[in-house]
Parts: C-alpha cells; structure tokens; sequence
C-alpha cells in the first residue's frame, strides 16, 4: 500500500531516504505530480516505467536543482544557459545532447519551480528521473488524490504537498540539434523562447 506523507521537511528527508533506497514517489512540481526515482538507479528508473506503464524506448525527463546538476551529464549550450538563466526554475523542459555517448542520445532536464521538489533534488544531490504522476495517455494529476488514483497501487510514497498552481505541463525545446525546436507547447510560449 502505497504511504501518503505531508510534505513537511521531516517527510521530505525521509522521502530522500527513499529515493536513495531504491523507492520510487509522487511528489508536487510547479505544474503537475510528478513520479520518480533515481536518474542513475537502473532498477529504479525500471519500477518508474512500471509504474507509469510507458514504453521503455520513451525518455523521462531529468528534474534537477539547477545548472550544476545538468553539468555532469550533458553539454549545456550558451543557448541552454541562456534559457536556463531565464526561465528556471520554471515550467521550461531542455533537451540536451548527452556527454556520455557519442551517437546523439540527449537528456531533458528541467528545474521545477516548487519548494518541495527542489528540496528533494538539493537534499539527494542529484537528477530524479520524471515524468507526470499517472499512467501513460491518462490526464495528468494536479493533486494528491489524483496520483493515489491513478498509480496508488503501484509506487512507495506521496508526498502531499496540495494542489499545483500552473496546472499544465512544461514547455519542452529541443537545443540538441542545429536550431531550436519546440517539441511540446506547455505553460511558457514558443515566443519567448526562441527569438528572432
């Protein structure tokens, strides 16, 4: 039976302990739940596809404190930084190309604009791989009692932190390539992204 926890710093902390153990939960961002795990935890990256019944050849975006956390794992552009200096945290996804191969696999991180969230990502110290808290094709949860809806059964912990205020996913532009590229319209507009 999935465990609902206020997310207080006390549930917070432990709610860290988890994620390094292995567990994968559902925690509020500035626009949806999210569900996650460790970024660099195989076994728990799997139990996040499980969870969210998605196919593994799609990719979970990497949530992140800021640019230090992205530094590691993948080339961040001036463009990047740009945007990153701009908009995050924020409802602002950005895919990059990847360091650690050579044949153009990319990483999407993005800071989320959410005290909790970004106390789980400061306090673990590195990415949470992520996706929206429900299982794949379904509406997005904007509360807790959604998530426990939704994928209750099949994830360790929610953190309860109310409901989100955008309500909307994020905005997710494609910097990996040789021009920008809008992959999804989320909260923030193509317009102020990519300028003239």
């Amino acid at each position: 039976m999935t465990e609902r926890w206020p997310a207080d710093s006390v549930h917070v902390a432990r709610a860290v302990e988890r994620l390094r153990l292995g567990s994968v939960i559902a925690f509020p961002t500035d626009t949806l739940y999210a569900v996650g795990a460790r970024a660099r935890d195989p076994v728990a990256v799997a139990r996040l596809y499980h969870a969210k019944q998605r196919p593994t050849g799609q990719p979970m975006i990497w949530l992140v404190s800021g640019r230090d956390q992205v530094e590691p794992d993948a080339l961040v552009t001036d463009a990047a930084a740009d945007l990153m200096r701009r908009f995050w945290p924020g409802p602002l996804t950005i895919v990059l190309t990847a360091r650690a191969h050579g044949d153009g696999r990319t990483i999407a991180v993005r800071a989320p604009d959410h005290q909790v969230a970004l106390t789980l990502l400061r306090s673990l110290g590195e990415p949470i791989a992520s996706s929206s808290a429900n299982p794949a094709g379904q509406p997005p949860p904007v509360d807790a009692n959604q998530v426990i809806a939704a994928i209750g059964d099949r994830i360790d912990v929610v953190l309860d932190g109310g409901p989100c205020h955008i309500g909307k996913p994020s905005t997710i532009v494609d910097l990996s390539g040789p021009a920008p590229r809008i992959l999804r319209q989320g909260a923030i507009e193509a317009s102020k992204l990519i300028r003239g």
